[in-house]
């Protein structure tokens, strides 16, 4: 049976297309980038939803009741192409603690049974480590038991993106163990989207390695957006397209954010997301015991 969730730090949506395909109804969201939400918006019509613009004005009594808060907190003071890394201390990530925030304010009943959060790989080992511990700690603070795995995408689409997924059980709730994710294979091929602009398809190559394009990241600027290798030997970038399909996003959801925003933004968008597949493999998992 189909469980209820809110969507925190939603950017675009993945956490919530990838819910939705497994069973689950979204009750509301939260997203504070202008660019985000229109593509957000465009993608999934949530008109009549609750939402919020930012997770710091939300107030724990307004938030509608959910069985799941799904979280992709912020990753920019922990991921290793920051230089001063201040993990959970620095502005962006350390709002991780207003999601806890809201939970110290939310009483046991309405607590969610499940807490889904996603963040880069370095959360483990960001500053020796301790910022993980602390975000345990948090979690045990709030009644929540946790369990953890870190997930390469590229069993599921044809990026390298290692990220770790993580669990919190609210005591007492029969809540089903989610981890490890069964069936992960390795087989997932650049040519499964690149159907692309482009017919040559059999003849598609990373420039690094052999079917998979590296992780997508916001690619400000272009210059670190991936390529492919054509035919004749010369390459080019990925298209803000392929870089969605690399992503498990349909074309039918590019298209609507498509039309509201800008190659650049939805450049920024895709590597900003999670890889949907992933999110919908880990959801499938979710079970509350009645």
């Amino acid at each position: 049976m189909g469980l209820t969730f809110l969507d925190f730090f939603a950017g675009i949506g993945g956490f919530r297309l990838g819910m939705q395909q497994a069973g689950h109804t979204p009750v509301g969201w939260v997203e504070w980038d202008k660019f985000a939400r229109k593509s957000y918006e465009a993608i999934h019509t949530p008109e009549g939803e609750w939402t919020a613009h930012d997770i710091r004005d939300a107030i724990a009594g307004d938030l509608p009741r959910a069985d799941i808060w799904s979280s992709g907190f912020p990753c920019t003071d922990i991921s290793k192409a920051k230089t001063d890394r201040k993990g959970l201390d620095g502005e962006a990530s350390g709002l991780f603690y207003t999601l806890i925030n809201l939970l110290q304010k939310t009483e046991d009943e309405r607590k969610p049974s499940y807490l889904f959060i996603e963040n880069v790989e370095d959360l483990l080992s960001v500053n020796g480590g301790w910022d993980f511990t602390r975000l345990l700690l948090e979690l045990d603070g709030c009644g929540y038991d946790a369990e953890w795995q870190v997930i390469n995408s590229s069993g599921f689409v044809p990026q390298n993106r290692s990220r770790v997924f993580v669990v919190g059980h609210f005591r007492g709730r029969g809540t089903r163990k989610v981890f490890p994710i069964p069936g992960i294979s390795n087989t997932a091929q650049l040519k499964q989207v690149a159907t692309f602009d482009i017919k040559a398809q059999d003849a598609l190559k990373r420039i690094y390695s052999p079917d998979l394009c590296p992780t997508l990241t916001t690619m400000q600027g272009g210059h670190r957006q991936p390529k492919i290798l054509l035919p004749d030997g010369r390459a080019r970038k990925l298209t803000p397209r392929e870089c969605w399909r690399a992503q498990g996003f349909p074309d039918w959801a590019f298209d609507r954010a498509a039309a509201v925003n800008s190659d650049s933004q939805l450049y920024k968008q895709a590597g900003n997301s999670v890889s949907v597949p992933v999110i919908e493999a880990i959801a499938r998992q979710f079970e509350i015991a009645t």
